[in-house]
C-alpha cells in the first residue's frame, strides 16, 4: 500500500462511511480503528441504524478519510483525501468482543455504544482507492 495512504489511515480516527439502499445514498461520520492488515477498518454501529440496515441490504460501501485535522488552520500543506471502495461485513460476536474492547479503549466516547448488546462491529475491507493531493493531483489503484 502506498505510504501516504497508510500514514493517513494510521493518523486518523474519523471517516465518512457512505452506504446505499434502493438508489438512496447515506453518509455517516464514524470513528474507526485500523486493522493489523492495514486494509480493514473497524467501526461500531447499532443494528437499528440506517447505516447498518443499508449494509445488510448492500455490502458495498465508500469511505472518505482526509488529513484536515492533522493539517491545522495555519498549515501551508494541502489537503490530502482518500476515497475508498470497500466491502462491509458484520463481525461474528466472538470476534466482535475484542474489537469493541479496542474501540472503547482507544475512543472512550464509544464505550456506551460498544458495550450495548444492540451494537455490532462492522469490518470494512478496503478494495481500491482514489488519492487526491489538492484539487487536481490524483492517483488511484487497488489495495
Amino acid at each position: 500500500m502506498k505510504k501516504t495512504i497508510e500514514t493517513i489511515l494510521k493518523e486518523n480516527t474519523l471517516c465518512v462511511l457512505c452506504t446505499e439502499k434502493d438508489g438512496r445514498p447515506y453518509c455517516s461520520l464514524m470513528t474507526y480503528i485500523l486493522g493489523e492488515d492495514m486494509e480493514t477498518l473497524f467501526m461500531v454501529a447499532f443494528v437499528d441504524s440506517k447505516k447498518y440496515k443499508n449494509i445488510a441490504h448492500n455490502k458495498y460501501v465508500s469511505v472518505l478519510v482526509d488529513n484536515r485535522h492533522i493539517r491545522g488552520k495555519e498549515s501551508n500543506t494541502g489537503i490530502v483525501s482518500i476515497t475508498f471502495e470497500g466491502i462491509a461485513q458484520t463481525l461474528k460476536p466472538e470476534f466482535a468482543i475484542e474489537i469493541k474492547s479496542r474501540l472503547a479503549e482507544a475512543h472512550p466516547e464509544l464505550g456506551e455504544i460498544a458495550n450495548d448488546s444492540a451494537s455490532v462491529v462492522l469490518g470494512i475491507r478496503l478494495v481500491n482507492y482514489k488519492l487526491l493531493e489538492g484539487p487536481v493531483q490524483s492517483e488511484q489503484g487497488d489495495i
